[in-house]
């Protein structure tokens, strides 16, 4: 069976600092780079051969994916994180909106700031993913994104969507999917080998 693993990038200085970081950029930290490597070792101690590498544009995730891996990274802007418009940079604690019941994204939240939609980021997102698995023949294949894009592409993936401890979408945290014959993506687990370093 064919593996694609979704990981989220290491802790930033604007993850730390509680700023929105979608398309601007920040520095991992040092704790950031730990989380990377503990990745790695994960993938180690489990015996999985990462064949093939890609990653969103953003310095981050590349950063991210050179501890992971020492295969050759192919960065996509396609990976990168949810465009939050006119509200990069700006404190998270603005981005507390009021949320419907069953609500589990943003939705159209950053639109009006210039920024995308779920349905938007969504559209991007799947579909860069899709032209990997389709375009790739071999078994594991690594993609290293962002939290917000991570997020909107797993409740797509999923039948039952809710946000408890089973689904805690920390830094590093690795989405597992199988890939049929005929690459249908099919979710198996969430995997958060740096928990508890954050």
């Amino acid at each position: 069976m064919r593996k694609l693993y979704l990981v989220r990038h290491g802790q930033t200085l604007f993850n730390l600092r509680g700023k929105t970081q979608g398309w601007c950029d920040s520095p991992l930290t040092e704790l950031g780079i730990e989380q990377a490597k503990i990745t790695r070792k994960f993938f180690e101690d489990n015996n999985i051969k990462i064949d093939e590498v890609y990653s969103s544009t953003s310095e981050r995730a590349i950063d991210t994916a050179s501890i992971i891996s020492d295969l050759p990274i192919k960065t996509l802007k396609g990976l990168k994180e949810w465009n939050f418009g006119k509200m990069e940079g700006e404190p998270e604690d603005l981005q507390n909106v009021p949320r419907h019941e069953g609500q589990m994204t943003h939705e159209n939240f950053f639109v009006p700031f210039g920024g995308e939609s779920d349905a938007e980021l969504l559209e991007r997102f799947s579909n860069t993913i899709q032209e990997i698995v389709e375009n790739s023949a071999t078994n594991n294949i690594l993609c290293v994104s962002h939290g917000g894009a991570l997020w909107v592409y797993y409740l797509s993936k999923v039948a039952e969507k809710n946000t408890d401890d089973a689904q805690y979408f920390g830094n590093c945290c690795i989405l597992e999917f199988d890939i049929s014959d005929d690459n249908e993506i099919k979710y198996v687990d969430i995997h958060n080998p740096a928990k508890g370093k954050d």
